[in-house]
């Protein structure tokens, strides 16, 4: 099948992802490859394939990245768990998927943090990354629970990881705000607090990644997720490797892939704030930030003097009222910009901002883009 104008592609994901698949298969289709899919469901490489490219994702199994530095055609991965492994690589932003971990967290007034995961390689480090920088203003408690560092038994002895947890949990202060790894690994914590009577979300707040709804929706307490973009990902790999099989230069840095916000559920419905007065406050901008508001508005309806209000806020949260306003319209203009195709003008309207050129000055400020820019550069990650 080489040299043929059908495209002969093999898909070799070291951890199989449907949503992964998903996108590289839309990206096929419309290109005429033929994809072999095959170690999809068997989880083993065909032994004798030959073609014209591979689409990856490495990890910690050896035989696949022997394989893969090995072949004589172009490879893209789809992971940063390799990265010795010396080939292009489009991957989601990590550190971006942390940050908006933790983004959600500060928004709702914690103070105590903490990360869990059962591994320790470049993804989830640049996630834990992310997620400290973008607490690290308010945070009294920030720690770091990896599993495999503080036990020598097999990661998947259920029990003794749950018991671990537990004990993790007791120790931290609550109410608290726990990211984890995955949403498998959030279902892990939330095991363990369901385990120890711990009430989620009330005294813990959990947050994974990938937004599977097999998992999120199927449990007791139904858990919020980071949005990271799987298919998204699956099909700009597979646009990288169709570049690369028609001769195109591998680009020098992995392109990366931009998470699509965060789907809530009951496990982070709660502020963790014990002032009321400013949980009042803060509910109130949260709910009526595109109005036309700002601080005296807030402490009408919190029913405090506004400058002891002012005075509270900065306390808890390191900055006004109105800058914590300007952060809600400026992150729900963020999504309404990569979830949507509204025009900038109705970004504006519906995110609080006076008029589209305030908007578009105050966006350019706070990140050095305009608002088209920024959806158009996440579109052409």
């Amino acid at each position: 099948m080489p040299g043929t104008s059908q495209k002969s592609v093999l898909l070799a994901l070291s951890r199989y992802s449907p949503s992964t698949h998903m996108g590289v298969a839309r990206f096929a289709s419309e290109n005429n490859w033929h994809l072999n899919c095959e170690m999809a469901f068997t989880g083993r490489l065909p032994e004798g394939w030959r073609g014209d490219g591979i689409v990856a994702s490495l990890d910690h199994r050896e035989e696949v990245a022997a394989f893969v530095q090995r072949a004589k055609v172009p490879v893209v991965d789809l992971s940063m768990i390799r990265l010795e492994v010396n080939v292009p690589r489009v991957s989601g932003d990590n550190y971006a998927i942390g940050q908006s971990a933790g983004e959600l967290f500060a928004e709702r007034g914690f103070q105590h943090f903490a990360w869990f995961s059962t591994r320790d390689d470049p993804a989830s480090r640049l996630r834990l990354q992310g997620f400290t920088d973008a607490v690290r203003g308010q945070a009294v408690t920030m720690e770091r629970w990896v599993f495999p560092e503080v036990t020598r038994r097999k990661q998947d002895e259920w029990t003794v990881k749950r018991d671990w947890l537990v004990t993790c949990l007791h120790s931290i202060p609550k109410p608290v705000a726990i990211f984890a790894f995955n949403d498998l690994e959030a279902v892990n914590v939330l095991d363990a607090c369901l385990t120890a009577g711990i009430e989620v979300p009330e005294k813990v707040a959990i947050l994974g990644v990938d937004n599977n709804p097999a998992i999120c929706e199927s449990v007791r307490v139904r858990l919020s997720s980071v949005n990271h973009d799987l298919e998204g990902l699956g099909y700009a790999g597979a646009g990288l490797l169709d570049r690369l099989m028609r001769g195109d230069k591998a680009p020098k840095q992995p392109i990366l892939i931009p998470p699509r916000g965060i789907t809530e559920r009951r496990s982070t419905d709660a502020l963790a704030i014990g002032n009321d007065g400013v949980r009042k406050a803060l509910e109130f901008l949260r709910t009526n930030y595109p109005r036309l508001i700002g601080p005296a508005e807030a402490a009408d309806h919190a029913g405090v003097p506004r400058s002891h209000l002012e005075s509270e806020f900065r306390r808890l949260f390191h900055h006004s009222m109105r800058a914590e306003l300007a952060r809600i319209r400026l992150q729900r203009a963020k999504e309404y910009l990569l979830e949507t195709e509204l025009p900038v003008a109705d970004v504006a309207a519906r995110t609080g901002f006076n008029t589209a050129q305030y908007f578009n000055n105050v966006f350019r400020r706070a990140t050095g883009l305009t608002p088209l820019n920024y959806r158009r550069s996440r579109e052409n990650s």
